[in-house]
């Protein structure tokens, strides 16, 4: 009732009435008061308070990126240090089956020469066997065939004698010794 008209007036103009201003002031002063006092200020908290969730989550955010940063190069150093360790591992493996290949090659080496040696050795031993019991039967045959021929027998060990000394010369001879 702010404006009302009044009837005894002329031509039916709004009249101002000072009381309903004054209300209508005090009126929107205490509403104020009660929305800053009771509405605006836990607004405002929750909204202070929002914000600030906001920046923790964004800071934390930031931490968390920034950590799994660090953690994704970390892992990328570890794994580079594995392949690094593996790869030499691999070398050291290979190099070292290499010798274990190189020594037992040295080790058949060595034992077919030794092998090869004795054979040798036992060839020789058995050549020279033959030769002595070839070179006793042969004299055996030839004292025999002497005393057969000369109708007389010569004593074996004198003839043994001459026949191993004519023997020793030939086989002188045919080696291309002069004795």
């Amino acid at each position: 009732m702010l404006f009302t008209p009044s009837l005894a007036e002329e031509g039916g103009a709004l009249t101002v009435h000072p009381y309903w201003i004054l209300v209508s002031i005090v009126q929107f002063l205490l509403l104020f008061y009660l929305l800053r006092r009771f509405l605006w200020g836990p607004v405002l908290r929750t909204l202070n308070d929002r914000a600030e969730r906001i920046r923790e989550g964004l800071a934390a955010a930031e931490a968390a990126k920034a950590e799994r940063e660090r953690l994704a190069a970390e892992v990328e150093t570890m794994l580079a240090k594995a392949r690094r360790e593996a790869q030499e591992i691999a070398d050291r493996t290979t190099k070292a089956a290499e010798a274990a290949a190189a020594d037992l090659r040295a080790q058949a080496k060595a034992e077919a020469d030794r092998i090869r040696e004795r054979g040798r050795a036992d060839a020789q031993q058995l050549h020279d066997q033959a030769l002595a019991q070839l070179r006793g039967e042969l004299a055996s045959m030839v004292v025999l065939a002497a005393s057969r021929v000369l109708g007389r027998e010569v004593s074996p060990e004198r003839h043994r004698e001459l026949i191993e000394r004519s023997l020793d010369e030939a086989g002188a001879e045919l080696s291309g010794e002069k004795v």
